[in-house]
């Protein structure tokens, strides 16, 4: 009975990461739909992920929406982040910026710290971190999914840079989480790195 509760909680898993990941990154990059639609259908895609997590009945602490850990998270992501981020300058610095954002307002970098960032986050570590340990997911596998799946959504934009880019990052802030369990010190992390990158043109 305990072998066929896990083999039926990975199948679920297949289904949902196929159906809500998947499927929608390659509509748009096969060109099924104009990629200027890309928003709203990524949009539909969480809308759907975050009533599937209903479904679940997934505490905040499983989600990771907790204090605990949290001062300690923030201390060791803190360094990291920071080193980053001064990477990032240095490199605007001696190439100057590889994709010009000017285009993008103030507006877009409030809504990309105060929602997208926290959603993403939601996404790609909370709530994957959440059905893949309800599947019995050894933490390596749920640490490598999360992150290519997180890059894969990058797919796209057709940058190379950027898929890894996002890989790298992906797997930082992915051993991060499987260590501390704690998502907001990730979203700080995430809103701050995110920001910086576009804001140089690095994606």
């Amino acid at each position: 009975m305990k072998g066929k509760l896990i083999s039926k909680e990975q199948q679920k898993v297949i289904l949902i990461v196929s159906l809500a990941y998947i499927l929608p990154v390659l509509v748009i990059y096969l060109g099924l739909v104009p990629f200027s639609w890309r928003f709203y259908i990524l949009i539909l895609a969480a809308i759907a992920i975050f009533n599937i997590a209903r479904l679940y009945r997934f505490s905040a602490l499983e989600l990771g929406f907790t204090k605990k850990y949290l001062v300690t998270s923030l201390f060791a992501i803190a360094l990291p982040t920071l080193a980053s981020a001064l990477l990032m300058f240095i490199y605007y610095i001696m190439q100057g910026a590889r994709i010009d954002n000017s285009a993008y307002k103030w507006t877009f970098y409030l809504f990309f710290v105060g929602v997208s960032s926290p959603v993403q986050e939601f996404l790609y570590r909370g709530f994957l971190f959440g059905i893949f340990s309800r599947a019995k997911l050894a933490i390596w596998v749920q640490i490598l999914l999360s992150t290519l799946l997180y890059s894969f959504v990058h797919l796209i934009y057709r940058d190379v840079p950027t898929l890894l880019s996002t890989f790298i990052l992906g797997m930082f802030w992915g051993c991060h989480y499987a260590k501390y369990r704690n998502l907001y010190s990730i979203i700080i992390s995430h809103s701050l790195l995110g920001a910086i990158a576009i804001l140089v043109g690095l994606v």
